[in-house]
């Protein structure tokens, strides 16, 4: 569950690329399962339901991609280390 403090704090301080991948993933369908700060980026996390529908890494090569594979963590994960937030994808 998202409550109405995660939509009308933290996620407005989401910009930039890992904003435009946002609203991309919510376009085709994605939906957030989460929106956090603190951990494990100190500004704004927000973790997706399925996996990324498609790679960003050469779009926006200011952002570091990972892939984790860990179940009990997350499946993948773009960072912005500059702004402290990350956009990552549930397994």
């Amino acid at each position: 569950m998202i409550h109405d403090y995660n939509f009308s704090v933290i996620l407005p301080r989401l910009s930039g690329p890992l904003r435009e991948i946002l609203d991309a993933e919510l376009c085709i369908g994605n939906a957030m399962v989460e929106i956090s700060s603190g951990w494990p980026m100190p500004n704004v996390n927000v973790w997706l339901k399925k996996p990324l529908g498609r790679k960003y890494a050469a779009d926006y090569p200011d952002l570091e991609y990972t892939y984790l594979g860990d179940a009990r963590q997350w499946l993948e994960q773009y960072v912005d280390t500059k702004t402290g937030a990350m956009i990552a994808a549930k397994c």
